[in-house]
């Protein structure tokens, strides 16, 4: 390290270091600060987009307690649409997609089960949600579809009630030995449910397995 023999030649020093790293030092600096307000200003944001969508999604609620049926439903897409990027608004998809089943509005329930499934990143959510939307592919007589829906990896938490629902959808396709397979396979990994499917496998009991 150089060793200054004067406050003189310190001071040099210093103006020459300056005048060499001045600006990289000062510009680094404002970087810096604003990466650091620009973060802050950033979570404050996520911070009142997240309350204002908590607000709504609770008025929202209130709304569908007084029964207003359809047009609770063109309500709920409104605040979907407003507020997507939130864990509410997948909320209010499932919740929408129940209450146009009831209103037999089937194609507006597959829609919404459809949005969660492109917009959630939850593995259990998207279970629950691949298994509603194949229940209702079902009812359609949509088979092939159901099947199709059901054909993605959920955590083994639904692991039977993934099989079970294929078997299902199986046997009224009158693919009677793939059913019987599910149904093992839902055996494998059952609790309560045990003697409900061992009923079912019962009643494949002349079928071979493939």
């Amino acid at each position: 390290m150089e060793i200054y023999s004067s406050e003189e030649q310190q001071v040099e020093a210093i103006k020459r270091f300056w005048q060499d790293y001045g600006k990289a030092i000062v510009s680094g600096v404002v970087i810096g600060l604003a990466a650091l307000y620009g973060f802050r200003f950033y979570q404050a944001d996520q911070r009142t987009t997240a309350e204002q969508a908590s607000t709504r999604y609770n008025e929202l609620m209130q709304q569908r307690e007084a029964g207003t049926g359809e047009d609770w439903l063109a309500q709920a897409q409104g605040f979907i649409a407003a507020s997507e990027d939130t864990n509410y608004a997948v909320l209010a998809a499932l919740i929408a997609a129940k209450e146009a089943v009831s209103a037999k509005n089937y194609p507006l329930a597959a829609e919404q089960l459809n949005w969660v499934l492109t917009n959630s990143k939850t593995p259990a959510l998207l279970a629950v949600t691949r298994i509603r939307l194949a229940k209702l592919q079902q009812d359609q007589g949509e088979y092939e579809a159901a099947l199709a829906t059901l054909n993605s990896t959920m955590p083994d938490s639904f692991a039977s009630m993934q099989a079970e629902l294929k078997g299902d959808i199986l046997q009224l396709a009158d693919k009677l030995p793939e059913a019987k397979a599910a149904y093992e396979q839902a055996l494998t990994t059952a609790g309560q449910n045990q003697q409900l499917l061992q009923i079912k496998l019962d009643e494949l009991a002349h079928v071979t397995a493939v």
